[in-house]
């Protein structure tokens, strides 16, 4: 990520998961990387907007592919340029309390993943998780997720059923709990947090004009993005919910949706 002021013609911000990352063979799609160096050499900042911590083992590779000129991460509550952070929120640690103890009772797989180490409840669920929906083994190292009360934590994810994810969300309305593009996991944050918060701040801080943002995204935390910047764009694969929130749908990430959509809107 470079971090030199300078002038763009615009934003373009990408969700990572289903969006850039094709999970079929968890690689970034070959004309999306093409597609991005163009929109950057063209003068419009490129952002990654993902759920993800972009730094942590699994995704860090990800964020050196594409090499943002910001990323907004955790769904909004960090929004980072190469050498400074313009916003930094950590979770409330008595609604996290609160959030560990009711999902313990009700068995109900969720925590964080930082430096390394899973501070997860009920881990045996994460482990089926990564196999449904990672279909992979993320080699977790599990600790105790109490431990999170003295850690910086500034979201949650959520390892079950989208049945969980709407309990969870009817017990703590001061939270998002935004499912994946699949029937399994959520992401969760403070309600006032978004990716599309993020992108407010980024236009903020570089006097980008709300008429020149553009965003990608394929779920349901893609939504208020879709929604409130100029062009919101809903891959081809993407969730009904995204969908509708979307201005324009594209193809499918396997079939070249950035690069076409790009195209179409002329950015490149």
């Amino acid at each position: 990520m470079e971090n030199k002021e300078k002038k763009y013609k615009g934003l373009v911000a990408f969700d990572l998961d289903h969006t850039l990352l094709d999970h079929n063979t968890w690689k970034i799609t070959p004309s999306a990387m093409e597609s991005i160096e163009k929109l950057k050499e063209n003068g419009y900042l490129v952002a990654i907007a993902s759920g993800r911590d972009m730094k942590n083992r699994t995704s860090i590779e990800y964020l050196r592919e594409v090499d943002p000129d910001a990323l907004i991460h955790m769904n909004g509550t960090m929004v980072e340029l190469e050498d400074d952070i313009l916003m930094d929120h950590r979770m409330d640690k008595e609604l996290l309390n609160r959030v560990l103890e009711f999902c313990e009772k009700h068995e109900m797989p969720i925590g964080v993943h930082i430096d390394d180490v899973d501070y997860f409840v009920c881990p045996d669920k994460v482990l089926y998780f990564d196999k449904v929906y990672f279909k992979t083994d993320m080699h977790r190292h599990f600790d105790d997720p109490k431990k999170l009360l003295k850690l910086p934590v500034r979201s949650l994810a959520y390892y079950g059923e989208r049945s969980g994810g709407k309990e969870l969300q009817y017990a703590f309305p001061e939270l998002n709990v935004m499912m994946f593009s699949k029937e399994y996991g959520a992401d969760v944050v403070e309600a006032e947090y978004s990716k599309a918060e993020g992108i407010k701040h980024l236009c903020e801080h570089f006097g980008i004009r709300l008429m020149d943002t553009y965003a990608f995204g394929d779920s349901s935390n893609d939504v208020e993005m879709l929604e409130k910047v100029h062009v919101g764009i809903a891959m081809g694969n993407a969730v009904p919910e995204a969908k509708e929130a979307a201005d324009y749908i594209t193809d499918d990430i396997d079939k070249d949706g950035i690069r076409n959509a790009l195209v179409h809107f002329g950015l490149i």
